[in-house]
């Protein structure tokens, strides 16, 4: 399996989205949510499993301190339980010497995810500027951060440039990372020779974005932007393995071995058209490709409108995405090599994920508003990896 936590966070984001796509316009709401995401593998690779059930729980708020200050604080607490347990095929004969994902099950881990930003927007100014931190901690994976975004309306709000800088501190070990590892201190144990790779590792991501919206009439919105990522260190997975194969027989374990830098630059466009009152239909484009040779193109067509009445909503998607795998990811490879993987996520396969995302306003009662949203996603890999989300979450706002 790839980085569960950056898996994790990629899926719920697609599941959350029913959770922040109507935020209420007030000076202060709190918003708690339930999710659970299920993967599972049906793909040719009779060695690794990539399945898995992520449940948790998300708390956020919104608080307008003064009026230049707002706090946007959000709690994240979730569970990974890994899926069947493979067992390597007797053919291997390093397959005793090596603990791995392919003869034991992943163990269940617990993530907490803390994060905090800061609204600032000084009197009769166009530009918010945004700063935040970020905390994300299992036990096999730490991630510390500090976010930069400025945003401004201008033309009277019509037009909408953006600026966003990210900076990440991972450590991964295969180990545990315990206190130590949190402040990136030396792990205990690290040099025991028991199969596991328990030595800690260090990455350093930057990720930066700049873009735009643009109203063009009542009916009609442009929108686009240009992301660069750099990511310097350890890009592998400890653990992780390599199978090699004498023909179509498994035969060895290596391990997953992959360069310590990578540039990605990724285009996003999105177009939205508006007929009618609460109605909408948007296409959404991205294309990216990095210096492993990965490229990815999607498409993504939308629906949005009401039952209605604008108190009650629904938002209907489906996305196409093509990936044109890594160098590094070879299909029963009968060597070793100096940069290797076998992680299905840096692969060739193609994507449909399609969900719904349903909002209800209920009555507001004596200055409080409370919004009800339900999301339910599914998605399909033809490598066979194939997936199903769901998401119920409530704000409150005052």
């Amino acid at each position: 399996m790839g980085n569960p936590n950056t898996v994790c966070l990629v899926l719920l984001a697609a599941v959350l989205f029913g959770a922040v796509a109507h935020a209420q316009d007030k000076d202060r709401n709190v918003s708690f949510d339930v999710f659970l995401f299920n993967q599972e593998d049906d793909g040719g690779n009779e060695i690794f499993n990539e399945e898995f059930t992520y449940v948790g729980a998300r708390a956020a708020a919104k608080f307008k301190v003064t009026n230049i200050l707002t706090l946007r604080p959000t709690a994240i607490i979730s569970t990974i339980e890994p899926g069947r347990a493979v067992d390597a095929p007797d053919t291997i004969t390093n397959a005793n010497s090596k603990i791995t994902n392919a003869t034991t099950a992943s163990a269940s881990a617990t993530n907490v995810t803390l994060s905090c930003v800061a609204d600032i927007r000084p009197e009769d100014s166009d530009w918010t500027c945004s700063p935040g931190a970020y905390f994300a901690y299992q036990p096999t994976y730490v991630s510390r951060g500090l976010d930069f975004a400025a945003k401004g309306e201008l033309a009277g709000g019509d037009f909408t440039p953006f600026f966003s800088y990210g900076l990440r501190w991972d450590s991964l070990t295969g180990g545990n990372l315990r206190l130590a590892g949190i402040f990136g201190g030396k792990l205990k144990g690290a040099d025991i020779d028991d199969g596991f790779d328990r030595k800690l590792r260090n990455r350093v991501t930057h990720n930066l974005q700049f873009g735009f919206t643009q109203v063009l009439s009542p009916e009609w919105l442009i929108g686009a932007s240009l992301q660069y990522t750099r990511q310097d260190g350890y890009l592998a997975t400890p653990n992780e393995q390599v199978t090699l194969y004498s023909g179509d027989t498994p035969v060895l374990f290596s391990d997953e071995r992959l360069p310590n830098s990578r540039n990605r630059l990724q285009l996003n466009f999105r177009v939205r058209y508006s007929p009618l009152l609460f109605f909408s239909l948007g296409m959404d484009h991205s294309a990216y490709l990095d210096d492993w040779s990965v490229q990815n193109y999607a498409i993504e067509p939308n629906l949005q409108g009401s039952f209605g009445i604008p108190e009650a909503r629904w938002h209907l998607w489906y996305r196409f995405a093509y990936q044109d795998g890594t160098r590094f990811h070879r299909n029963k490879p009968g060597k070793a090599y100096k940069f290797q993987t076998d992680d299905p996520d840096l692969g060739t396969f193609r994507t449909h994920n399609g969900g719904a995302v349903f909002t209800f306003d209920m009555p507001e009662t004596q200055g409080y508003r409370w919004l009800l949203t339900v999301s339910a996603n599914a998605m399909y890999r033809t490598d066979g990896i194939w997936g199903y989300g769901f998401l119920v979450g409530s704000e409150f706002g005052w």
